[in-house]
Protein backbone atom coordinates (compact mmCIF):
# COMPACT_ATOMS: atom_id res chain seq x y z
CA UNK A 1 0.00 0.00 0.00
CA UNK A 2 1.22 3.88 -0.33
CA UNK A 3 1.76 6.08 2.93
CA UNK A 4 1.22 9.15 3.20
CA UNK A 5 3.96 11.32 4.23
CA UNK A 6 4.61 12.31 7.74
CA UNK A 7 6.60 14.85 7.05
CA UNK A 8 4.46 17.54 5.88
CA UNK A 9 1.55 16.03 9.22
CA UNK A 10 4.01 17.03 12.21
CA UNK A 11 4.92 19.78 14.23
CA UNK A 12 8.19 19.29 16.38
CA UNK A 13 9.74 21.46 19.17
CA UNK A 14 6.57 21.64 20.97
CA UNK A 15 3.55 24.28 20.34
CA UNK A 16 4.12 26.91 17.46
CA UNK A 17 2.89 30.10 18.13
CA UNK A 18 0.07 30.58 16.02
CA UNK A 19 -1.31 34.35 15.53
CA UNK A 20 -3.83 33.64 14.00
CA UNK A 21 -5.21 31.51 16.63
CA UNK A 22 -4.65 33.94 19.00
CA UNK A 23 -6.08 37.07 17.47
CA UNK A 24 -9.45 34.60 16.78
CA UNK A 25 -9.65 33.89 20.82
CA UNK A 26 -9.72 37.75 21.21
CA UNK A 27 -12.54 39.24 18.82
CA UNK A 28 -15.37 40.66 19.58
CA UNK A 29 -18.72 39.46 17.86
CA UNK A 30 -18.34 41.44 14.39
CA UNK A 31 -21.83 42.97 12.80
CA UNK A 32 -22.67 40.24 11.18
CA UNK A 33 -23.64 38.01 14.42
CA UNK A 34 -21.35 35.06 12.76
CA UNK A 35 -18.89 35.30 15.51
CA UNK A 36 -21.54 35.70 18.34
CA UNK A 37 -23.17 32.91 16.71
CA UNK A 38 -19.82 30.72 17.09
CA UNK A 39 -19.85 31.17 20.71
CA UNK A 40 -21.29 28.16 21.78
CA UNK A 41 -19.08 27.55 25.17
CA UNK A 42 -18.51 31.20 26.37
CA UNK A 43 -19.90 31.38 30.13
CA UNK A 44 -20.83 27.71 29.92
CA UNK A 45 -19.53 24.10 32.29
CA UNK A 46 -17.41 22.15 29.21
CA UNK A 47 -16.17 18.65 30.33
CA UNK A 48 -12.77 17.89 29.79
CA UNK A 49 -12.74 13.52 30.22
CA UNK A 50 -9.62 11.75 30.71
CA UNK A 51 -10.06 8.37 30.32
CA UNK A 52 -7.67 6.74 32.80
CA UNK A 53 -7.67 7.45 36.71
CA UNK A 54 -6.14 10.53 38.42
CA UNK A 55 -2.44 10.92 38.40
CA UNK A 56 -1.11 9.79 34.58
CA UNK A 57 0.03 11.24 31.78
CA UNK A 58 -3.09 12.04 30.54
CA UNK A 59 -4.52 13.47 33.65
CA UNK A 60 -1.48 15.85 33.66
CA UNK A 61 -1.93 17.46 29.55
CA UNK A 62 -5.53 17.56 30.98
CA UNK A 63 -5.26 19.38 34.35
CA UNK A 64 -2.30 21.87 32.98
CA UNK A 65 -4.36 22.54 29.61
CA UNK A 66 -7.68 23.39 31.61
CA UNK A 67 -7.59 26.81 33.19
CA UNK A 68 -5.36 28.16 29.72
CA UNK A 69 -8.49 26.75 27.62
CA UNK A 70 -11.23 27.69 29.51
CA UNK A 71 -9.60 31.44 28.92
CA UNK A 72 -9.45 31.15 25.85
CA UNK A 73 -13.02 29.95 25.47
CA UNK A 74 -14.21 32.05 27.91
CA UNK A 75 -15.49 28.77 29.68
CA UNK A 76 -15.25 27.18 33.00
CA UNK A 77 -13.46 23.66 31.82
CA UNK A 78 -14.27 20.73 34.29
CA UNK A 79 -12.02 18.01 34.26
CA UNK A 80 -13.32 14.69 34.65
CA UNK A 81 -11.68 11.32 35.08
CA UNK A 82 -13.99 8.26 33.42
CA UNK A 83 -11.79 5.08 33.52
CA UNK A 84 -12.42 1.82 32.42
CA UNK A 85 -11.86 -0.55 29.55
CA UNK A 86 -8.70 0.74 28.84
CA UNK A 87 -9.87 4.09 27.74
CA UNK A 88 -12.80 2.21 25.64
CA UNK A 89 -15.32 3.48 28.18
CA UNK A 90 -15.25 6.76 28.27
CA UNK A 91 -14.42 6.74 24.87
CA UNK A 92 -17.35 5.48 23.56
CA UNK A 93 -19.60 7.70 25.78
CA UNK A 94 -17.93 10.68 23.67
CA UNK A 95 -18.78 8.79 20.54
CA UNK A 96 -22.60 8.36 21.87
CA UNK A 97 -22.47 12.22 23.11
CA UNK A 98 -25.03 14.53 20.94
CA UNK A 99 -23.01 17.73 19.51
CA UNK A 100 -25.16 20.05 21.76
CA UNK A 101 -23.40 18.08 25.03
CA UNK A 102 -19.93 20.42 25.88
CA UNK A 103 -17.67 17.49 26.38
CA UNK A 104 -14.22 16.88 25.11
CA UNK A 105 -11.95 14.28 25.79
CA UNK A 106 -7.92 13.77 25.39
CA UNK A 107 -7.10 10.01 23.75
CA UNK A 108 -5.33 7.74 23.65
CA UNK A 109 -5.02 7.52 20.02
CA UNK A 110 -2.40 4.43 19.49
CA UNK A 111 -4.71 2.40 21.71
CA UNK A 112 -8.51 3.25 20.26
CA UNK A 113 -7.04 3.57 17.02
CA UNK A 114 -5.37 0.17 17.32
CA UNK A 115 -8.49 -1.34 18.79
CA UNK A 116 -10.45 -0.03 15.94
CA UNK A 117 -8.25 -1.52 12.89
CA UNK A 118 -8.14 -4.87 14.91
CA UNK A 119 -12.33 -5.14 15.28
CA UNK A 120 -11.85 -5.70 18.88
CA UNK A 121 -14.43 -6.21 21.33
CA UNK A 122 -16.10 -3.35 22.76
CA UNK A 123 -15.15 -0.54 20.16
CA UNK A 124 -18.54 1.20 19.42
CA UNK A 125 -16.86 4.24 17.79
CA UNK A 126 -14.52 5.38 14.35
CA UNK A 127 -11.85 7.54 15.04
CA UNK A 128 -12.55 9.38 12.14
CA UNK A 129 -15.85 10.44 12.95
CA UNK A 130 -14.75 12.37 16.03
CA UNK A 131 -14.93 16.11 15.97
CA UNK A 132 -10.89 16.60 15.74
CA UNK A 133 -9.77 19.03 17.79
CA UNK A 134 -5.87 18.50 17.75
CA UNK A 135 -2.80 16.33 18.91
CA UNK A 136 -1.88 17.70 21.95
CA UNK A 137 1.45 15.55 22.14
CA UNK A 138 3.44 12.23 20.86
CA UNK A 139 4.40 9.58 23.29
CA UNK A 140 5.72 7.35 21.20
CA UNK A 141 6.20 4.20 23.01
CA UNK A 142 9.77 2.99 24.57
CA UNK A 143 11.36 0.04 25.51
CA UNK A 144 12.89 -0.50 28.53
CA UNK A 145 15.19 -3.41 30.48
CA UNK A 146 16.33 -4.05 33.58
CA UNK A 147 20.05 -2.12 33.71
CA UNK A 148 21.96 -5.57 34.94
CA UNK A 149 19.52 -7.59 32.67
CA UNK A 150 20.49 -10.09 30.16
CA UNK A 151 19.70 -7.73 27.81
CA UNK A 152 21.73 -4.81 26.95
CA UNK A 153 20.23 -2.79 23.76
CA UNK A 154 17.57 -3.21 21.32
CA UNK A 155 20.53 -5.09 18.98
CA UNK A 156 20.55 -7.87 21.83
CA UNK A 157 16.80 -8.05 21.51
CA UNK A 158 16.94 -8.39 17.88
CA UNK A 159 19.52 -11.01 17.72
CA UNK A 160 17.64 -13.24 20.60
CA UNK A 161 17.70 -16.73 20.04
CA UNK A 162 16.08 -17.10 23.63
CA UNK A 163 12.32 -15.63 24.17
CA UNK A 164 12.42 -12.26 25.10
CA UNK A 165 9.92 -11.80 27.75
CA UNK A 166 7.68 -8.54 27.71
CA UNK A 167 5.80 -7.24 30.70
CA UNK A 168 2.15 -5.97 29.76
CA UNK A 169 -0.80 -4.51 31.76
CA UNK A 170 -3.13 -6.97 29.10
CA UNK A 171 -3.93 -7.88 25.48
CA UNK A 172 -4.71 -4.46 23.68
CA UNK A 173 -2.40 -2.60 25.66
CA UNK A 174 -0.11 -0.36 24.37
CA UNK A 175 2.55 -2.56 26.03
CA UNK A 176 1.09 -5.42 24.61
CA UNK A 177 0.69 -3.96 20.81
CA UNK A 178 4.30 -2.44 20.98
CA UNK A 179 5.68 -5.83 21.86
CA UNK A 180 3.89 -7.90 19.16
CA UNK A 181 4.77 -5.28 16.49
CA UNK A 182 8.11 -5.14 17.34
CA UNK A 183 8.51 -8.76 17.55
CA UNK A 184 6.55 -9.10 13.66
CA UNK A 185 9.72 -6.46 12.64
CA UNK A 186 12.39 -8.03 13.16
CA UNK A 187 11.52 -11.87 14.11
CA UNK A 188 12.64 -11.98 17.72
CA UNK A 189 10.37 -14.54 19.90
CA UNK A 190 8.42 -13.31 22.53
CA UNK A 191 6.62 -13.76 25.55
CA UNK A 192 3.74 -10.90 26.92
CA UNK A 193 3.28 -11.85 30.63
CA UNK A 194 -0.03 -9.91 31.55
CA UNK A 195 -2.17 -9.27 34.75
CA UNK A 196 -0.13 -6.04 36.31
CA UNK A 197 -2.36 -3.74 37.79
CA UNK A 198 -0.28 -0.95 35.85
CA UNK A 199 2.81 0.39 33.95
CA UNK A 200 4.15 0.50 37.16
CA UNK A 201 3.47 -2.83 38.12
CA UNK A 202 5.08 -4.03 35.05
CA UNK A 203 8.08 -2.06 34.84
CA UNK A 204 8.83 -3.68 38.08
CA UNK A 205 8.55 -7.34 36.99
CA UNK A 206 11.14 -6.15 34.22
CA UNK A 207 13.29 -4.45 37.47
CA UNK A 208 12.93 -7.96 39.69
CA UNK A 209 14.10 -9.88 36.55
CA UNK A 210 10.47 -11.28 36.36
CA UNK A 211 10.65 -10.13 32.59
CA UNK A 212 13.22 -9.32 29.94
CA UNK A 213 11.60 -5.59 28.77
CA UNK A 214 8.62 -3.57 28.84
CA UNK A 215 7.43 -0.80 26.34
CA UNK A 216 5.53 2.63 27.76
CA UNK A 217 5.17 6.20 26.89
CA UNK A 218 9.02 7.85 26.74
CA UNK A 219 7.72 9.96 29.39
CA UNK A 220 7.05 7.19 31.79
CA UNK A 221 10.22 5.99 31.19
CA UNK A 222 11.89 9.02 31.61
CA UNK A 223 11.58 9.06 35.60
CA UNK A 224 13.04 5.27 35.92
CA UNK A 225 15.53 6.22 33.27
CA UNK A 226 17.02 8.51 35.32
CA UNK A 227 16.58 7.01 38.52
CA UNK A 228 18.97 4.09 37.46
CA UNK A 229 15.98 1.32 37.05
CA UNK A 230 16.03 0.58 33.60
CA UNK A 231 17.53 1.38 30.67
CA UNK A 232 15.50 2.54 27.62
CA UNK A 233 16.96 0.89 24.30
CA UNK A 234 14.86 2.11 21.45
CA UNK A 235 12.25 4.90 21.30
CA UNK A 236 9.42 3.20 18.36
CA UNK A 237 9.91 6.52 16.16
CA UNK A 238 11.68 7.85 13.46
CA UNK A 239 12.66 11.09 15.78
CA UNK A 240 14.91 10.86 18.93
CA UNK A 241 12.88 12.03 22.02
CA UNK A 242 14.98 15.42 23.21
CA UNK A 243 14.81 14.24 26.77
CA UNK A 244 16.05 10.66 25.64
CA UNK A 245 19.20 11.90 23.77
CA UNK A 246 21.66 8.42 23.66
CA UNK A 247 18.29 6.27 22.82
CA UNK A 248 18.26 5.13 19.39
CA UNK A 249 14.67 5.16 17.27
CA UNK A 250 13.10 2.36 16.30
CA UNK A 251 14.50 3.24 12.52
CA UNK A 252 18.07 3.01 13.20
CA UNK A 253 17.41 -0.95 13.26
CA UNK A 254 16.59 -1.79 9.10
CA UNK A 255 14.54 -4.66 9.18
CA UNK A 256 15.80 -7.74 6.59
CA UNK A 257 12.56 -8.39 5.14
CA UNK A 258 10.34 -6.32 2.96
CA UNK A 259 7.26 -6.99 4.91
CA UNK A 260 8.99 -5.84 8.19
CA UNK A 261 9.79 -2.40 6.38
CA UNK A 262 6.67 -2.03 5.51
CA UNK A 263 5.18 -2.65 8.86
CA UNK A 264 7.47 -1.14 10.75
CA UNK A 265 6.21 2.29 8.50
CA UNK A 266 2.87 1.94 9.73
CA UNK A 267 4.43 1.12 13.11
CA UNK A 268 6.17 4.77 13.09
CA UNK A 269 2.53 5.98 12.02
CA UNK A 270 0.71 4.92 14.40
CA UNK A 271 2.88 5.94 17.23
CA UNK A 272 3.00 9.53 15.93
CA UNK A 273 -1.21 9.90 16.98
CA UNK A 274 0.09 10.31 20.22
CA UNK A 275 -2.46 12.08 22.52
CA UNK A 276 -5.32 13.40 21.16
CA UNK A 277 -8.10 16.02 21.87
CA UNK A 278 -11.97 14.96 20.06
CA UNK A 279 -14.93 16.06 20.82
CA UNK A 280 -18.03 14.07 20.08
CA UNK A 281 -19.02 13.21 16.23
CA UNK A 282 -21.45 15.78 14.12
CA UNK A 283 -20.21 19.12 15.66
CA UNK A 284 -21.53 21.70 14.00
CA UNK A 285 -18.76 23.94 12.16
CA UNK A 286 -18.85 26.84 14.33
CA UNK A 287 -18.61 24.77 17.37
CA UNK A 288 -15.66 22.89 16.04
CA UNK A 289 -13.85 26.11 14.88
CA UNK A 290 -14.49 27.83 18.26
CA UNK A 291 -12.98 24.37 20.05
CA UNK A 292 -10.18 24.59 17.51
CA UNK A 293 -9.00 28.16 18.34
CA UNK A 294 -9.55 27.84 21.96
CA UNK A 295 -7.15 24.83 21.72
CA UNK A 296 -5.01 26.94 19.23
CA UNK A 297 -4.70 29.55 21.67
CA UNK A 298 -4.25 26.93 24.97
CA UNK A 299 -1.39 25.32 23.64
CA UNK A 300 0.25 28.61 22.01
CA UNK A 301 0.33 30.14 25.67
CA UNK A 302 4.06 30.59 26.51
CA UNK A 303 3.15 29.71 30.42
CA UNK A 304 1.59 26.48 29.89
CA UNK A 305 4.33 25.30 27.33
CA UNK A 306 6.91 26.38 30.49
CA UNK A 307 4.60 24.70 33.12
CA UNK A 308 4.51 21.52 30.82
CA UNK A 309 7.86 21.64 30.00
CA UNK A 310 8.96 21.83 34.08
CA UNK A 311 6.80 18.13 34.36
CA UNK A 312 8.66 16.76 31.61
CA UNK A 313 5.59 16.95 29.65
CA UNK A 314 6.22 18.38 26.36
CA UNK A 315 3.47 19.92 23.65
CA UNK A 316 4.12 19.00 20.34
CA UNK A 317 0.26 20.31 18.60
CA UNK A 318 -1.03 19.10 15.55
CA UNK A 319 -3.62 21.17 13.88
CA UNK A 320 -7.44 19.35 13.51
CA UNK A 321 -7.49 19.15 9.73
CA UNK A 322 -3.33 17.90 9.71
CA UNK A 323 -4.29 15.71 12.40
CA UNK A 324 -7.40 14.18 10.93
CA UNK A 325 -5.54 13.79 7.46
CA UNK A 326 -3.12 11.93 9.77
CA UNK A 327 -5.65 9.80 11.99
CA UNK A 328 -7.06 8.35 8.55
CA UNK A 329 -3.55 7.45 6.77
CA UNK A 330 -3.52 5.30 9.82
CA UNK A 331 -6.92 3.70 9.87
CA UNK A 332 -5.72 3.11 6.27
CA UNK A 333 -3.56 0.64 6.93
CA UNK A 334 -2.15 -2.47 5.29
CA UNK A 335 -4.15 -6.04 6.04
CA UNK A 336 -0.16 -7.43 7.39
CA UNK A 337 -0.17 -4.53 9.66
CA UNK A 338 -4.18 -4.86 11.00
CA UNK A 339 -3.56 -8.64 11.53
CA UNK A 340 -0.39 -8.36 13.40
CA UNK A 341 -2.93 -5.64 15.65
CA UNK A 342 -5.62 -8.17 15.88
CA UNK A 343 -3.05 -10.90 17.48
CA UNK A 344 -2.22 -8.18 20.63
CA UNK A 345 -6.03 -8.00 21.26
Amino acid sequence: MTHRPLTALRRTGGAVVLVAALAACGQDADATGDAAAAKFYEGENLDFVVPYDAGGGYDVYARAMAPYLGECLGAEVVVRNEPGAGSLLATNTTAKAGPDERRIQITNSVGTTSAQIAGADGVMFDMSEFSIIGRVATAPDTVAVATDGRLTSFQDMIDSEETVRFAATGPGSNEYIAASVLSAIYGFPIEVVTGFGGSGEARLAVIAGNADAHASTWDSVLGPVESGEVEAVVVASDEPVELLPDTPVVTDFVPESDEGKELLDDLVALETLGRGLVAPPGLPEDQLAELREGFECATSNEDLIQELDQQQRPIDVLTGDEYLELLESVLDTSPEFAAVLKDSF
